[in-house]
């Protein structure tokens, strides 16, 4: 009755979020979004509005909570590991000063982009991947496998096996010093034992969209770190730190930390400013509702 019930809440969500598009798109009104684009396939192609809904609804998913909840895993691990910060906040404040990091940094700062690998590596979203079938009858380790079977690919055991990390369960950004691969060119190295993660999926149903989501993550981790301070908290009884439980996930498909306390500060007040200036100029950009208010400059679908 739960799984049916979110199901529901789900089914409901989606749809409504996407017929709201529907009639912006048929008074003109349509905000800049991809239901734009799948509005004009259904156009062509006749299919139902739930399909179209769930289509727009699993872009949302893949391109926000899988990010979201990296970024979550990443946070925390900042509180249980505090050197890394340090570390990272080094090679930050060395090639970038008191300017914000931009993609164009990404070449000079391979802590950072060891620290985005780490971060997949370390808080698997998808701890189950995506199902898959065999297409043909296969046998492995001594098992058939007939085709059309449905399997399944543990990520999160994978990904904390110590016979390929070491030590799994630390924060180690040094473990890619020596790795420059992209998640797009790992995902699909024919050496499985040098595939970094495996959050974008394997095989012929890889992330679509796993060069943005590196790229977000790299600006987001960098940005973070560049002007914030994570520091524990303190329990108000026992006057002890407390330091988040790594293993208090949430439930599902796609998992992230449950929430845990944390003190995020400003590491200075020049950055606090510089922040506040850069949500301003964002800011100008967006409507009531947190929608652009036209087209950005650049986009490929832009009228």
């Amino acid at each position: 009755m739960y799984a049916k019930e979110l199901g529901r809440r789900e089914h409901d969500l989606f749809l409504a979020e996407y017929k709201k598009i529907k009639n912006k798109f048929k008074n003109s009104e349509e905000v800049p979004c991809f239901c734009v684009d799948i509005i004009k396939a259904q156009q062509q192609q006749g299919f139902e509005d739930i399909s179209g809904a769930y289509i727009g609804g699993s872009f949302l998913q893949a391109g926000s909570e899988m990010t979201s909840a990296v970024l979550i895993g990443f946070v925390q691990a900042m509180l249980i590991f505090p050197e890394i910060p340090k570390i990272a906040q080094a090679e930050l404040d060395r090639v970038c000063g008191d300017r914000l990091p931009d993609l164009n940094d990404a070449p000079h700062l391979p802590y950072i982009r060891c620290c985005v690998k780490e971060s997949l590596r370390w808080m698997p979203t998808d701890i189950l991947g995506v199902p898959h079938a065999v297409s043909q009858d296969d046998n492995y380790m001594g098992y058939k496998i007939p085709k059309d079977s449905g399997i399944v690919f543990n990520v999160w055991a994978i990904q904390n096996d110590p016979k390929r990390h070491q030590n799994p369960r630390m924060f180690d950004p040094s473990r890619w010093r020596h790795d420059n691969q992209t998640s797009a060119e790992a995902a699909t190295n024919s050496d499985v034992t040098k595939r970094d993660h495996f959050v974008y999926g394997a095989g012929r149903r890889l992330c679509q969209g796993m060069h943005i989501a590196d790229r977000s993550l790299f600006l987001a981790i960098a940005r973070l770190l560049w002007a914030f301070n994570f520091n524990r908290v303190f329990d108000e009884q026992s006057g002890q730190e407390i330091i988040p439980d790594m293993e208090n996930l949430t439930e599902g498909l796609f998992v992230c930390p449950e929430p845990f306390k944390a003190d995020i500060v400003p590491r200075d007040a020049d950055k606090a400013a510089r922040i506040r200036e850069e949500w301003a100029k964002t800011a100008e950009l967006l409507d009531g509702d947190m929608q652009w208010k036209a087209y950005p400059e650049g986009l490929v679908w832009k009228k």
